[in-house]
């Protein structure tokens, strides 16, 4: 396609510009819509590259072509967004072209938004510390297979980690929050000193964050092979778990994904246990009857 701007330095540190970037989501553009396809999006952009402020946009732009569609949203507060919907290939570097660098996905699609097929474990180090990034990530898995559950992990280009488990058809976002929220609260059991539930960063004390709080409707996660706004350009791609000893969160490098694009995160979907998880969690202590606020405020 043709770039507008292409000269245009979106990562003016590294040197890297617009037709750079776009060139990259046209390589990845099919392996980015294995999990972003039919799923609404937010498009982190940036116009004046990273080193200026961007912008998360929402609403599909009107001149948008047409191959782009919209699913229409109301807001709690009144009114509706209108987000936009991939399916072709050609419509990532189209969006690439308007300087998105990062895109974030729902983890339902807009043809059964209530249903969510995939769970979503978030690794947080505060410090960025990658052994307990990765020491995180494992111990969320030790935790899935003990409910013969399985995923694998995303490298988020960031400080952390994600895990992702694919799911089965018939999940609603109330039972898999449940289950999300009881799982983080096992392993916190489990690991008190390195691992917190505790949304604000002053109460976390170097802990890793486990971040269930992706897992509820319009709540969006970053699409692997998206870009991320960070020095030398970062990639989120997959990871094995075999990988996981020697990944970093942001190992992979706009120049350096070769290995990742024929790797397969094919994996069973599953049915959460969501009562057992639930039961579990209730059994070693983890409070999950006290309404969340993100802010620390109960009632």
């Amino acid at each position: 396609m043709k770039v507008s701007s292409p000269d245009k330095l979106l990562y003016p540190d590294d040197g890297i510009t617009k037709a750079q970037v776009v060139t990259h989501f046209e390589r990845v553009a099919d392996h980015l819509l294995r999990y972003a396809a039919s799923r609404p999006l937010t498009l982190q952009r940036f116009p004046s590259g990273i080193k200026k402020s961007g912008f998360m946009q929402k609403n599909a732009a009107d001149y948008f072509p047409p191959s782009i569609r919209r699913l229409e949203v109301p807001k709690r507060e009144g009114g509706t967004t209108n987000y936009a919907v991939v399916e072709q290939p050609e419509d990532i570097p189209y969006l690439a072209n308007q300087n998105t660098i990062t895109f974030h996905m729902w983890t339902s699609s807009a043809d059964a938004p209530h249903q969510p097929d995939w769970m979503i474990i978030d690794l947080d180090p505060e410090d960025g510390d990658v052994e307990k990034a990765r020491a995180a990530t494992s111990t969320i898995r030790s935790i899935l297979k003990r409910f013969d559950l399985d995923g694998f992990v995303l490298a988020t280009g960031s400080k952390g980690f994600h895990v992702w488990v694919p799911l089965a058809a018939g999940h609603d976002f109330t039972g898999i929050s449940l289950a999300s929220r009881a799982i983080a609260g096992l392993a916190v059991t489990e690991q008190p000193d390195s691992l917190t539930t505790e949304f604000l960063k002053k109460n976390r004390h170097g802990r890793v964050f486990v971040d269930w709080l992706r897992n509820a409707p319009t709540a969006t996660v970053v699409v692997p092979f998206s870009l991320r706004a960070r020095p030398g350009a970062p990639v989120a791609v997959p990871v094995g778990w075999d990988e996981l000893t020697l990944a970093r969160p942001d190992g992979w490098k706009i120049d350096s994904i070769d290995d990742r694009l024929d790797w397969s995160t094919d994996i069973d979907q599953h049915l959460i246990p969501v009562d057992d998880i639930v039961a579990a969690a209730k059994a070693a202590g983890v409070d999950l009857d006290t309404p969340h606020d993100r802010f620390g405020r109960t009632g």
